[in-house]
């Protein structure tokens, strides 16, 4: 599969993002701490679609403003000027963690460009768990995110340390501080009040063993969306395409083609 990392500028930030293959057109969306590169484990298991996965804010290859902020707001205003700019007039959105609560509200707001849906590991409600590592993190900065990501993997695969190393480096404390909202009550609440709007298939895929947001997460999710169906994928966690990427990309090829590849 062609793979090609390109950059372009959004509001003067040099964002990083991946494109790969040719087709119809899944547009990718990664959360915290992670980048783009979470999703380079599918690409040999989806012939026929082109992926397009930018890097968030201050994430992966994209740099962060040099005096802006680094909240839920500017989260939002980059990957909505990234989407204008740089992704196709429609396509399946498939998102994961922070990038599902970014993407669902932009889906939500812009259901015309949205053909379907495919929602990896990620909330629509608050969750203590979410801040207290967000807590965790102020306290002990980036050497407990090196320690934590390992242990989200429920199969006996390892984390290449350079990987370990590129998504642990922004999670500064003082960059812990800037996104103290990112999964905040007040977003989760607006999300949820969005969800009715987004009408159109979608696919749930949630590994079984997910620490971080639980099978209670995917069914709250599930139960706001009009045309849902859920799959488990067993030994599986919140990266589930680093824990099963066979698995998670057969879902996302059979949901897929049973709608003509859109």
């Amino acid at each position: 599969m062609l793979i090609n990392r390109e950059r372009v500028s959004i509001d003067g930030v040099s964002t990083a993002f991946l494109d790969a293959g040719r087709g119809a057109t899944i547009v990718a969306l990664h959360g915290v701490p992670t980048s783009s590169a979470l999703f380079e484990p599918l690409l040999p298991h989806l012939g026929g679609y082109r992926l397009l996965a930018p890097d968030l804010l201050g994430q992966g290859g994209t740099e962060s403003p040099a005096n802006g902020p680094l909240d839920y707001a500017a989260y939002h205003a980059h990957l909505d000027a990234f989407l204008a700019t740089v992704a196709p007039r429609e396509f399946c959105l498939l998102v994961h963690d922070l990038g599902g609560v970014l993407g669902l509200e932009w889906a939500a707001d812009h259901p015309e460009r949205v053909r379907s849906l495919i929602v990896l590991s990620t909330t629509v409600t608050w969750s203590l768990r979410v801040e207290v590592l967000f807590g965790a993190n102020l306290l002990f900065g980036r050497p407990l995110v090196r320690l934590a990501m390992p242990a989200a993997l429920k199969r006996p695969r390892a984390l290449a340390p350079s990987l370990v190393e590129t998504w642990a480096a922004p999670w500064t404390r003082r960059r812990a501080l800037q996104g103290l909202d990112l999964f905040a009550r007040a977003h989760l609440t607006r999300l949820r009040a969005k969800l009715a709007r987004l009408d159109l298939p979608s696919l749930l895929i949630w590994g079984e063993n997910d620490d971080v947001f639980p099978l209670s997460s995917a069914r709250a999710i599930a139960g706001r969306l009009s045309q849902s169906t859920l799959v488990t994928i067993p030994r599986c966690g919140h990266w589930s395409t680093l824990d099963a990427p066979e698995e998670v990309a057969r879902h996302i090829n059979d949901f897929l083609s049973s709608r003509g590849r859109t």
